[in-house]
């Protein structure tokens, strides 16, 4: 009897330790992503940027997350967004108390976890406060050497050696052993690594300065030395370029973080650490170059194999799933720096799409009760690939791009609608490559990696789209206006469209280059005309939705 009473508070005592466990993991899970919600809103709205009251209130959220659940799966990735964050922090106040505060974080999260896979990135993370921001290059090198002495195996060895041997000259007398000399002249250097997530879709997009060949392998979980699936993507001819940050935490159930590493003596890998993806899309941008990563969960791709699945008696996809058009996202064009077409009298495409998009807007919003989304709202310049990115995590049901027409051939003039697609037509051709902002030489290049990213249901939704809108501006404004030209409904390689993963089409509403159509856009009445004119396509497009599904 009291070897079974004994059997059984043993039992009792390893399940509680089991459910505490599970507890203080999943509790981790969720104050991390609460808290690193925190950070995102301060790097992307600058008004809580510049009080430091809030920079500070996410240092004491990332504390709670490792204080609370010291074992917990994110502990360690809390400690470490605290050195991050003090560095951040050093980049608005100038306060050396805040580079000692990054340093401490560093170090801290390095002592209490040194077999996290980002103890060595917190390690040359200090190498690099001391090089590049206390300018003290002798302490740098020691720190620096430290990434390789205690963390050989780490993704970021190759660039503390790199760093070494830039700095060999500051070697302390006490470090004996010479780092050996990598040549680094005549490489491309990898100048950026941005993304955009939600939980069902991943865009990071990498820059290089130049462009060069990559190759990318994907690695499965392999349970027997504990090795999590990734994604690498190995840039040949490259290296770390300055100010490359080379670990970015992500965390958004797709990816755990994308971490960048000199891997060879000529070439930089990027690896995409996996949490569970379904499926992914890798493809080159031009002018500048960069490598776009398009990671796909689970949910997505359920939704493109039902539509695939159900693909039969002619329906389109949307009329197929009897789908309600909750979120449109508008995208009026260029900005910024990028003014796009100028007119004969000066007037710049960017500002005309923007007083579309907005007028376009408030109709979506007052007639259709959609919830809308602007890709700008002012005049800033924003990558074709963000736009495209700000749709696919603002999970939106249409993407319609706004912009204006120009040509060389000022008696040139008209209205044409487009979605994304081959083409071997030399005009479509020539305005993609305006758009895209590339030579035609280069969208012929593009048009062979399109046939492996592209989803016939999402080309014919598109197309789709792009009748109604095109048919509704010309019955609109044709009444109202001599000279409406229809040019119809054509297929290119926009940037801006690709790997959009909801029904999407590009609007050249009048050629800015030709007078007459230049007068009319200085015009707020043909502007209004214009967005009510696409606002009615759009409609029309949803009717017929609602129709099919009854």
């Amino acid at each position: 009897m009291k070897r079974r009473v004994t059997a059984l508070i043993t039992v009792g005592l390893l399940l509680s330790l089991f459910v505490v466990s599970n507890v203080h993991g999943d509790g981790s899970v969720r104050g991390y992503r609460e808290a690193y919600k925190s950070f995102r809103s301060l790097e992307v709205l600058k008004a809580k940027r510049r009080y430091r009251s809030n920079w500070i209130g996410c240092v004491k959220k990332f504390e709670k997350v490792y204080k609370s659940y010291p074992e917990g799966s994110k502990a360690d990735d809390a400690m470490y967004m605290i050195g991050k964050i003090y560095l951040y922090l050093y980049g608005y106040s100038g306060r050396k108390a805040d580079l000692d505060s990054a340093i401490r974080g560093y170090q801290i999260m390095i002592k209490k976890y040194p077999k996290s896979i980002l103890a060595d990135d917190a390690q040359f993370r200090i190498a690099g406060i001391y090089d590049k921001y206390k300018n003290d290059k002798s302490r740098a090198y020691k720190e620096y050497a430290k990434v390789i002495s205690n963390f050989p195996m780490g993704n970021v060895t190759g660039k503390a050696k790199l760093k070494l041997n830039e700095l060999k000259q500051y070697r302390p007398s006490t470090v004996s052993k010479k780092p050996s000399a990598t040549k680094i002249s005549g490489l491309k250097p990898v100048t950026g690594i941005r993304y955009w997530s939600n939980p069902d879709y991943t865009r990071v997009v990498i820059h290089v300065n130049e462009a060069v060949r990559y190759s990318e392998r994907l690695l499965r979980k392999d349970p027997s030395i504990n090795k999590p699936p990734r994604l690498f993507i190995d840039l040949h001819n490259t290296r770390i370029g300055p100010g490359l940050e080379q670990s970015i935490p992500i965390h958004d159930g797709l990816l755990k973080r994308v971490r960048a590493g000199q891997h060879k003596a000529g070439s930089v890998r990027v690896v995409l650490d996996i949490d569970g993806i379904k499926s992914y899309k890798i493809f080159p941008l031009q002018d500048p170059f960069r490598i776009v990563v398009d990671v796909i969960g689970d949910r997505l791709s359920a939704k493109k194999r039902d539509s695939e699945s159900k693909g039969s008696k002619g329906l389109s996809l949307s009329q197929q799933l009897g789908l309600h058009v909750g979120k449109i996202v508008i995208d009026p064009g260029h900005g910024g720096r990028d003014s796009g077409a100028i007119g004969p009298s000066g007037l710049r495409e960017k500002d005309v799409v923007l007083k579309i998009s907005k007028e376009l807007e408030k109709i979506i919003k007052k007639k259709l009760g959609c919830e809308v989304v602007l890709t700008r709202r002012d005049d800033r310049f924003i990558p074709l690939e963000e736009r495209t990115a700000i749709a696919n995590t603002q999970k939106a049901d249409l993407f319609i791009s706004v912009h204006a027409n120009a040509s060389h051939n000022r008696k040139a003039h008209g209205i044409e609608t487009y979605f994304l697609n081959l083409s071997s037509d030399e005009e479509a051709i020539r305005v993609a490559a305006r758009e895209n902002a590339t030579s035609a030489k280069k969208i012929s290049d593009l048009q062979s990696i399109l046939r492996d990213l592209m989803m016939n249901s999402k080309v014919n939704e598109s197309c789709r789209l792009a009748e109604y809108v095109q048919v509704s501006m010309l019955k609109n404004l044709g009444p109202k206006y001599s000279g409406i030209k229809d040019l119809g409904v054509k297929q290119a390689p926009f940037y801006v469209l690709i790997g959009a993963e909801m029904p999407s089409v590009l609007v050249e509403v009048s050629f800015i280059s030709n007078r007459r159509e230049e007068k009319r856009l200085k015009c707020k009445s043909y502007l209004d005309n214009v967005a009510s004119s696409i606002f009615m396509g759009i409609k029309g497009y949803v009717d017929g939705m609602k129709v099919a599904s009854k």
